[in-house]
């Protein structure tokens, strides 16, 4: 199966942030390379990197994305307040 998903994209996200700062994402959507919008409801946070220090958070997640489980990286800008789809695993 062709993939038709971009290897690093921007995404519309909606997320929640405690009152530490602590980031989750819950859902987002995005814009195929057939101009589709694909909306994504986050299933768990395998993994996340939420360093102040740093220049972004970074995220593993999973989500049913065309009908099928996958593993993904989402990646959040401290600076440009940019979400972005950084990984895809078929």
């Amino acid at each position: 199966m062709e993939s038709i998903l971009c290897v690093d994209i921007p995404v519309q996200m909606i997320s929640c942030t405690d009152t530490d700062g602590k980031i989750t994402p819950m859902r987002f959507r995005f814009r195929d390379k057939n101009g589709e919008i694909v909306t994504v409801t986050i299933d768990k946070v395998l993994w996340d990197d939420q360093d102040r220090n740093r220049i972004g958070a970074a995220f593993s997640c999973s989500a049913q994305i065309y009908g099928s489980g996958k593993t993904f990286r989402l990646r959040y800008s401290y600076f440009s307040h940019e979400w972005r789809l950084s990984g895809l695993k078929f």
